[in-house]
C-alpha cells in the first residue's frame, strides 16, 4: 500500500509544483499592477482578475500539495497529545468522513458548472475581463480530483502505518 502511496505522491507533487509557480507569476503580477497604479495612473480589470486566477489555481492545487507533504493545517494543540494510534485513528476518520466526501461533492456539482460555463463561452461580466471564464471554473474538478487522490494517498499510508506495527 506504501508503494502505490508514494507514487501518488510523487505524481501529486509534480503537478502541484507546477502549478505553484503560479504564486511567482501572482507576485509580479500584483507588483506590476501597483506599480501600474500607484506610479502610472493606470488600471487595468484584465489584470486584477489574473491576481484572482492566479490566486486560485495556487491555493486549489495547494490544498493536494499540503496533504502530500503533510504541512496541512491541523489543531496541533491538540493532536500533538494523542498518541500515535489515536492520531491515526483521527486522520483516517478526518480523511474518510470529511476531506474525501466533501471534495467529491464539490467535483460532482462543479463539473455542470463548468460544462455551463463552457456551452455559452462565459467571459468576465466587466469590460476589458478575461475571456474563457470556463478554463478558471475547470481548474475546481481538476483540483478537487488532485486532492481526493491525496486524501487516499493519506489514508493508504495512515492505514499502512497502523498495520506495520501495534501503534498504542
Amino acid at each position: 500500500m506504501t508503494k502505490i502511496s508514494e507514487s501518488i505522491d510523487k505524481f501529486l507533487q509534480k503537478i502541484c509544483e507546477v502549478f505553484l509557480w503560479a504564486n511567482f507569476v501572482l507576485i509580479f503580477v500584483i507588483v506590476f499592477q501597483v506599480i501600474a497604479r500607484y506610479v502610472f495612473n493606470w488600471t487595468s480589470t484584465a489584470v486584477e482578475e489574473l491576481q484572482w486566477h492566479l490566486y486560485s489555481v495556487a491555493m486549489l492545487t495547494g490544498i493536494a500539495y499540503g496533504i502530500t507533504a503533510d504541512s496541512h493545517v491541523r489543531a496541533d494543540i491538540l493532536f500533538n497529545k494523542f498518541s500515535e494510534k489515536w492520531k491515526n485513528i483521527i486522520e483516517i476518520l478526518t480523511v474518510s468522513i470529511f476531506i474525501i466526501p466533501f471534495f467529491s461533492f464539490v467535483f460532482y456539482h462543479s463539473l455542470s458548472f463548468v460544462e455551463r460555463s463552457y456551452a455559452v463561452s462565459e467571459a468576465s461580466g466587466s469590460p476589458g475581463g478575461l475571456p474563457l471564464r470556463w478554463l478558471i471554473k475547470g481548474v475546481i474538478p481538476f483540483a478537487c480530483v488532485l486532492i481526493i487522490l491525496a486524501a487516499i494517498s493519506k489514508l493508504m499510508k495512515t492505514i499502512g502505518k497502523m498495520r506495520a506495527k501495534d501503534v498504542s
